[in-house]
């Protein structure tokens, strides 16, 4: 019953949480998203009903997987920290949760793998997913685009995927004492928990850390850990990229003469509602992304004063004389 307690109260916090100014069901209520849902085996999670239905985690049922968080496309469902790399030995060894890792290795970002494996060269991933229930439903696309992403870079590795079969279903009395008490003996670990776990407000910024040293480098890449769009001629500056993006990558960023479009790849999941949502069709999904990115621009907007309420507005037709709200008032 003790070694129970304590193994429940070490890994309390691997139970997601959500935030909800990120989830799709706030920011597009007329085609609910419940992918969080329909992916958990342990009917841990649940949407709740109403005008603005949202992910409800029984920390009870919830086994602590992470796949809730991985087929997230927002990003709302968060794990509550990533200890997994706290674990990280001498010989710089993931194990899955099933041989006494924190998570399922499959269920992590492509930015929180690919950044593990740029810190630490020489990395060993312990996966028996063979002997998994959850290995139905979790495929490798994770792992496969940050090594792609890594081979883009012509980053060198070592990486490798051990199929153990020979692992304890449980942490052992011991095993346990050495997780409570154990110092980092790794350097690449002590690199990982300072600089790209969490900023400030204790949110994962491992994007932000692979974008500062793709900032050294020319690269390309495909679409998947990092997503970049492409702007037509059809955009009017309507702002409905701005308002639906739940991660704040889109923004209109307005001065007494211009506007511009800016978009700020750092930010963004890949949920894809812009290109849903635009009026226009005029944001599209690049397939290949040429680094270094122009910083944030898209497109430039004129804006002048209305001629009856004098307030400023983007010119969409030319001559354009009155704002869209006095236009529509037939002044």
């Amino acid at each position: 019953m003790l070694f129970g307690g304590l193994a429940g109260a070490l890994f309390a916090d691997t139970v997601p949480f959500l935030d909800e100014s990120r989830c799709l069901n706030r920011r597009n209520r007329f085609e609910p998203c419940s992918l969080c849902e329909s992916v958990c085996d342990f009917h841990a999670v649940t949407i709740t009903a109403g005008p603005l239905p949202a992910p409800v985690i029984n920390e009870k049922k919830c086994t602590g997987c992470g796949l809730c968080a991985r087929v997230c496309p927002s990003e709302a469902l968060k794990l509550r920290d990533y200890k997994i790399f706290r674990d990280l030995t001498g010989n710089n060894i993931l194990r899955c949760r099933k041989s006494g890792g924190t998570y399922c290795l499959k269920s992590l970002s492509p930015a929180l793998l690919a950044s593990a494996i740029f810190v630490n060269h020489d990395i060993s991933l312990v996966m028996p997913c063979e002997n998994c229930g959850l290995n139905q439903k979790i495929s490798c696309n994770n792992l496969d685009t940050a090594l792609k992403f890594l081979d883009a870079l012509k980053i060198q590795h070592n990486l490798k995927i051990i199929r153990d079969e020979n692992f304890e279903s449980e942490l052992s009395r011991r095993d346990l004492i050495a997780l409570i008490f154990a110092k980092s003996r790794n350097k690449g670990s002590s690199i990982l928990e300072d600089i790209i776990w969490h900023d400030k407000n204790n949110v994962f910024i491992s994007r932000k850390f692979l974008e500062d040293n793709l900032d050294k480098i020319n690269a390309e890449f495909e679409a998947g850990l990092f997503y970049d769009f492409s702007v037509s001629e059809n955009c009017n500056a309507c702002g409905v990229c701005e308002a639906v993006c739940p991660s704040g990558a889109w923004k209109i960023a307005k001065s007494d003469s211009k506007a511009e479009l800016r978009f700020y790849i750092s930010d963004c999941t890949g949920c894809m509602l812009c290109v849903k949502k635009c009026p226009e069709g005029a944001v599209n999904l690049r397939e290949k992304i040429f680094w270094p990115v122009k910083s944030g621009f898209k497109k430039n907007f004129e804006m002048t004063r209305c001629r009856h309420c004098g307030k400023w507005f983007i010119v969409i037709e030319p001559e354009q004389e009155l704002c869209d709200s006095c236009s529509r008032q037939k002044y």
